[in-house]
């Protein structure tokens, strides 16, 4: 994966994931893929014991999500006519499933 969205790197049995860099600290589609793969692997590495999640530029961990990413989809739903009531059922999406990840796996010990 391309260091700007997504950097790994393993030290003595600590899994560092580093998102995005000073040129590009934003989430998106493609970091939060990355992110997930990234967390899948090594939680199931038995020679991982400490997985770090940190942001690649000074002072940030993620500024936003994209923002031509989010007008994308915005146009998308608004062509496709699609509503949705208050109370609809949230389905999250790649975020979730990467936050999913962080809270369910096994480490540290």
């Amino acid at each position: 994966m391309n260091a700007d969205v997504l950097a790994t790197k393993v030290i003595e049995g600590i899994a560092v994931i580093t998102l995005g860099s000073a040129k590009r600290i934003y989430f998106d589609a493609e970091m939060g893929d990355g992110l997930t793969q990234a967390l899948d692997e090594f939680a199931g590495d038995p020679n991982i014991r400490v997985v770090i999640v940190t942001g690649g530029a000074t002072g940030y961990f993620s500024r936003h999500f994209s923002i031509p990413a989010l007008i994308e989809i915005a146009e998308s739903l608004r062509a496709s006519g699609r509503q949705w009531p208050e109370s609809a059922t949230y389905n999250g999406g790649f975020f979730d499933k990467a936050m999913a990840l962080c809270e369910s796996m096994p480490k540290p010990p």
